[in-house]
C-alpha cells in the first residue's frame, strides 16, 4: 500500500470511531511548559542535543527547541523533556 494511501486509511479509521489522531497515525505531540520546559511524546529519535538547540525527528518532520542553557532532562524511547530557556519550538 503506497504510504498517501495508507495515512487517508488511518485517518478515516480514526475519524470513524471517534479515536484521536495522534494515536492512530504516529504523530508526534509537543506540550510547551511556559518558557522552561517542553516535552516531545511520540518522537522517532533525537538529531542533535546542544545547550542552544535540540532537534527530534518526528513523523511531521523535524522537531526543533532552541533557546540557552538546554537540558535533557529525561529522555525514553516514548518522551524527551527539555528545560532551560525556550526561545522557539520549530515544526520543520
Amino acid at each position: 500500500m503506497r504510504p498517501a494511501v495508507s495515512h487517508k486509511l488511518k485517518r478515516r479509521f480514526a475519524q470513524t470511531f471517534d479515536l484521536p489522531a495522534t494515536v492512530v497515525l504516529d504523530q508526534a505531540v509537543i506540550h510547551v511548559f511556559g518558557d522552561g520546559e517542553v516535552q516531545i511524546l511520540n518522537h522517532k529519535g533525537l538529531v542533535q542535543y546542544t545547550t542552544a538547540c535540540v532537534k527530534a525527528k518526528a513523523v511531521q518532520g523535524m522537531i526543533e527547541v532552541s533557546g540557552s542553557e538546554l537540558e535533557i532532562a529525561s529522555f525514553s524511547a516514548q518522551a524527551i523533556r527539555i528545560r532551560g530557556r525556550i526561545r522557539q519550538v520549530v515544526l520543520r
